[in-house]
C-alpha cells in the first residue's frame, strides 16, 4: 500500500490504526506453497503472531492450517472457521485438563513432556498424539528465540526417545506425528537441513506416523534492503 492510502485511512478511522494487506498475505502464503513441492503439504499459521479474526478467516480460505498454544487460541480458530483436523495444539506448561479438553474437540495434540505423554497415553491410548522433540540445534535470530538447543524447556530431548518408545509400548498409545521447532528468524538454510535430518531419523523409530511437522521461523525482511531466508532454495533441498 502507498503512504497516501495509509494517511487517508488514518484520517478516516483515527490513530492508532493497524492496516493489514490481504493481497500481500496471500502472496506470501502462495510463495511458501510454491516453494515446497511435496505431497500433502500443509502450511500451518502460528496464531500467536496475530490472532485477528479477519486474518484467520483469510488464511482458512487460503487452505492454511493453524498452530495454537492455548485453548483460547483453539476456540478462536474454530470460531474463525478452521475445522478441528486443521488445528494443531502445541502447549507448554498448561494443565493436563486443558490438554484433555482440546483433545476431546478433535484437535491434534502435540505433547512436549514425558510425564504428560505417559499420563495422556495411559488415559487416552486411542487418541492419536504428536510428539514435539528437541533436536538440540542452536538456531534463531538471537538466544531469546532459539528454542531447540540443549538448555531449552521446549520439547522432548532426542536422547530421551528410548523413554518415549517405552511409554508407547506400555500404554499402546498411537503416535501419529513428530514435530520440532528450533527457533525463529533463521537465515541459514543449512540449519533447517541439519535439523530436518535429525527429525527424519527420529521419525524412522515410529511405525504409524501420519505426518512430520517442520517448525521454526524464516528470517523475513522488515525494511527495504533487509536480508531474508531463501525459501525457494530451501524447498529445492
Amino acid at each position: 500500500m502507498q503512504p497516501a492510502e495509509l494517511l487517508s485511512l488514518s484520517k478516516e478511522f483515527g490513530n492508532p490504526l493497524y492496516v493489514y494487506d490481504a493481497e500481500k498475505i496471500e502472496l506470501q502464503y502462495k510463495r511458501l506453497t510454491n516453494a515446497f513441492k511435496v505431497e500433502k503439504l500443509r502450511i500451518n499459521y502460528a496464531m500467536k503472531a496475530l490472532s485477528n479474526i479477519s486474518i484467520l478467516k483469510l488464511l482458512d480460505n487460503l487452505g492454511s492450517g493453524l498452530d495454537t498454544v492455548s485453548i483460547q487460541e483453539v476456540m478462536l480458530g474454530l470460531h474463525a472457521g478452521f475445522t478441528p483436523d486443521k488445528i494443531i495444539f502445541t502447549p507448554n506448561g498448561v494443565s493436563f485438563e486443558e490438554i484433555e479438553e482440546v483433545a476431546k474437540m478433535g484437535v491434534q495434540v502435540n505433547i512436549d513432556n514425558l510425564s504428560v505423554l505417559e499420563h495422556f497415553g495411559a488415559k487416552y491410548p486411542k487418541i492419536p498424539v504428536c510428539i514435539r522433540i528437541n533436536p538440540h540445534v542452536m538456531a534463531g535470530g538471537n538466544e531469546n528465540i532459539s528454542v531447540g538447543h540443549i538448555d531449552s524447556k521446549f520439547g522432548i530431548s532426542i536422547y530421551q526417545i528410548p523413554h518415549v518408545l517405552r511409554i508407547v509400548e506400555n500404554t499402546k498409545m498411537h503416535i501419529n506425528g513428530i514435530h520440532m521447532h528450533t527457533g525463529s528468524d533463521i537465515l541459514d538454510i543449512e540449519v533447517f537441513l541439519y535439523a530436518s535430518e535429525i527429525l527424519f531419523d527420529t521419525a524412522k523409530q515410529f511405525k504409524d506416523l501420519d505426518f512430520i511437522d517442520f517448525g521454526s521461523g524464516f528470517k523475513v525482511p522488515y525494511k527495504k534492503g533487509d536480508i531474508e531466508t531463501n525459501i525457494e532454495e530451501l524447498g529445492k533441498n
